[in-house]
């Protein structure tokens, strides 16, 4: 397989995992309260929804992010090593609070898939510069991926 077919769908998958995250936690969280509940949290109040929704729009930008990088493997490099601190310190964030127990297991399962991520985006700039210039052509060609 083409490696940079790989690392265009990685980054496409990327951004999709943050935007259907944070879209489905938009949505279902105010209006199935058992729904929040599931994932450990307490039951909401305004003030909690306020910090929620920013956390939840910084996540959606940083799936657009990766999907910008999708779109073009040779570009925005900085959103991938931002993502690699994101989703590192999410990781981290989700072991911890897992382990003291005010979150369940569906927030560690999302956290040690941000460092799957993580560790792949690392992958990512290890092998980049081994890349061909005409594997990353062939990657965005149409006809090559039929």
């Amino acid at each position: 397989m083409n490696k940079a077919i790989y690392y265009k769908f990685l980054f496409f998958f990327a951004g999709a995992w943050n935007i259907l995250a944070c879209v489905t936690f938009a949505i279902f969280a105010p209006i199935f309260p058992a729904f929040f509940e599931f994932f450990g949290f307490a039951t909401a109040t305004n003030e909690v929804f306020f910090w929620m929704y920013g956390f939840l729009i910084f996540g959606f930008v940083e799936g657009f992010g990766y999907f910008l990088v999708g779109l073009d493997i040779t570009k925005n490099h900085l959103v991938i090593s931002a993502g690699i601190f994101l989703k590192f310190f999410k990781a981290v964030l989700a072991i911890v609070f897992f382990i003291l127990g005010p979150v369940k297991w569906p927030i560690l399962v999302m956290g040690l898939m941000d460092l799957v991520l993580c560790a792949l985006f690392i992958e990512f700039y290890i092998n980049f510069k081994k890349l061909q210039s005409i594997d990353i052509q062939g990657a965005y060609s149409y006809r090559e991926n039929q």
